[in-house]
């Protein structure tokens, strides 16, 4: 008998030692999975959802994440239609993320870069306000280059960077957010 209670406490060790290197693999795995992914793929998993970007101390764009593609995240207004879209490299913060993720595989995401989303825009003649490092300024694009855009400002009675009714060459580095008014 005591043979007996032996061996059952050494296969219940063996037991739970087996269960805690399964544990610690599939913690390792799920790890090394999450390591992989990337703010895009955060986003695509967040479509439908309403999210607070912070693209900075004080400049927070909120929508519901319509479109992400590798360079930027198009979101909508609460009526529907495109509001923003933001470069992925001006965001800083984002509120409401949720933790699931969508590879870019794994979902229709768009192949458009910011620039061919850019040039859209610009065929459409929209007003847009344009928040920047250097400042905001409100107008309709003019032209989209590989790595800058122009823009014609608009005359708004706001207090901008630049007066109305001037061309200005705006690096894309520079830009943090693309609002459609």
């Amino acid at each position: 008998m005591r043979f007996e209670r032996i061996f059952e406490d050494l296969e219940g060790q063996f037991a739970h030692h087996e269960q805690e290197e399964v544990r610690a693999v599939s913690e390792g795995l799920t790890r090394a999975e999450q390591a992989q992914l990337t703010l895009a793929d955060r986003l695509r998993g967040a479509q439908g959802h309403r999210l607070t970007l912070h693209l900075g101390a004080t400049l927070r764009v909120s929508g519901t994440v319509q479109e992400v593609a590798t360079e930027w995240v198009s979101l909508a207004a609460e009526g529907g239609g495109r509001s923003a879209v933001v470069p992925l490299s001006a965001v800083v913060m984002v509120e409401g993320l949720p933790s699931r993720a969508r590879l870019a595989e794994d979902s229709p995401s768009s192949p458009l870069g910011l620039g061919s989303v850019l040039r859209e825009i610009a065929r459409d003649r929209s007003v847009v306000r344009l928040e920047t490092s250097g400042g905001a300024v409100t107008g309709r694009i003019a032209a989209v280059g590989a790595d800058a855009l122009d823009i014609r400002s608009l005359p708004t009675g706001e207090p901008t960077t630049v007066p109305g009714s001037t061309r200005i060459t705006v690096a894309f580095a520079a830009l943090q957010a693309l609002q459609l008014r």
